[in-house]
């Protein structure tokens, strides 16, 4: 892994504890899938081994929405950590980002394996 990747790796983990302790988010795919038929959602970020099928959902629910995805850099449970929580977590949804940079940091990173954020 090169320098740049993990300063952007540590960038969206940062950007990533200020919303979650700041913000407002909702952790899990079912509440993530509420809060975007609501259409209360900011962004919606999953874990790399997210189920496909739960991916496939997810995109089209945010396509709809006009919602952006990013796909999280490691597995759930690093993304459950990531959080704060001693549990894994597929899925995530930001419903207010708290004056954190998380929208920016993930516009500007080129961390997203997945594409996924490309409409």
């Amino acid at each position: 892994m090169t320098k740049a990747k993990r300063v952007e790796y540590a960038d969206v983990n940062r950007e990533l504890q200020k919303v979650i302790s700041d913000g407002k988010v909702v952790l899990g795919a079912r509440e993530t899938k509420k809060a975007l038929r609501r259409r209360d959602a900011k962004l919606v970020i999953h874990a790399s081994n997210c189920p496909q099928s739960l991916k496939y959902e997810i995109k089209e629910l945010c396509e709809e929405a006009g919602v952006p995805i990013h796909e999280y850099h490691a597995n759930s449970i690093e993304l459950g950590l990531a959080c704060g929580k001693p549990y894994s977590v597929a899925s995530l949804c930001v419903l207010d980002t708290g004056g954190t940079d998380i929208l920016r940091v993930l516009a500007s990173s080129k961390v997203s394996g997945s594409g996924s954020d490309e409409r």
